[in-house]
């Protein structure tokens, strides 16, 4: 009578370990996308700007390349034994410091984007500040979980260590902080930018929305894997949220590139009151960008008779998305 063999059913462990892994292909496979429609799109952009492009893609490039060599070692070589995750390999502790890399990156590069929003008051710098203080500290935590998990390796994914469990909180928890604060500010500077402008409002609601669902996308992110890290202690839940919420950086900050020139192609704005071509004498006052046009001309009535009038105010507005 043939008997069934049941194998060890191990999807408790390494389920999160495998579909964090396959989601976090497809988003490389989109920040790739992304990357190509930047690139070929932005040979007239600052060559700062189209290095740090470069270093996220390749950065992120490097970072799906660690944990495929990781899922693979835990996967393969060592199939049906649990013994290999008390110990983690040097490749995680490489995409930690690549993940930590591409956070950085991507906030301090949103906080730039609040300072060209508009020059900032006295009070707004200390906004800009405390986020600017918040990302190091985000970026100091991450280095420090690095080290941690070089130090204590056997402390990581199993049996897991107080000092990598502070450093990780630090790290996740400060980006975290900052997403939002940076979120908020961002909202509220755009707002208080808004004009009588029909196009002008349609394009800050447009951008306010896309800066709310980033933030909203990549918050929800970071709080769900502070929650499984500390609520779920023996699972690698969070595993799967620690690789994803990476691609989601490096997705939003090519998204906010590639937003730039679809913006300005779609609601470039340049409204002006054209005036009559009379001969006149005219006088210019500028104030930094706008420029007031007052025009002073000679009117001629049926009697031949002169009269001197004052003409329109004209006034050119051009509405653009700030760039790096």
């Amino acid at each position: 009578m043939a008997t069934e063999t049941e194998g060890i059913d191990l999807s408790y462990t390494f389920a999160p370990i495998y579909w964090g892994f396959v989601v976090s292909l497809l988003l490389g496979g989109i920040t790739i996308v992304q990357g190509y429609i930047y690139f070929f799109s932005s040979q007239k952009d600052r060559s700062l700007v189209q290095w740090t492009a470069t270093l996220m893609l390749v950065l992120d490039l490097a970072s799906s390349a660690l944990i495929a060599q990781s899922v693979y070692y835990y996967l393969i070589p060592h199939f049906g034994s649990l013994l290999p995750l008390n110990a983690v390999t040097s490749e995680l502790s490489a995409e930690c410091l690549v993940s930590t890399l591409i956070t950085f990156i991507s906030q301090l590069y949103f906080v730039y984007q609040l300072y060209v929003v508009k020059h900032l008051a006295k009070g707004q710098w200390l906004v800009v500040g405390l986020i600017t203080i918040c990302a190091f500290l985000a970026f100091a935590g991450g280095v420090a979980c690095v080290v941690t998990m070089i130090v204590y390796r056997h402390g990581v994914l199993a049996n897991r260590n107080g000092t990598f469990a502070i450093f990780f909180g630090i790290a996740k928890g400060f980006g975290t902080i900052t997403d939002v604060l940076a979120t908020i500010a961002m909202c509220m500077y755009l707002t208080s930018a808004r004009t009588g402008i029909l196009q002008t409002k349609t394009l800050l609601n447009r951008v306010v929305g896309f800066v709310i669902h980033r933030g909203a996308l990549v918050t929800l992110i970071q709080t769900l894997l502070l929650v499984t890290f500390y609520a779920l202690p023996h699972s690698l839940c969070w595993f799967a949220f620690h690789i994803n919420v990476t691609k989601l950086y490096a997705n939003t900050f090519f998204a906010m590139l590639n937003g730039r020139n679809h913006y300005k192609q779609k609601h470039s704005v340049q409204s002006s009151a054209l005036t009559p071509n009379f001969t006149s004498t005219r006088n210019t006052l500028k104030r930094k960008n706008d420029h007031y046009d007052f025009r002073t001309f000679d009117l001629q009535d049926d009697a031949g008779v002169g009269i001197k009038s004052t003409g329109t105010i004209t006034k050119t507005v051009t509405v653009e998305v700030a760039e790096l």
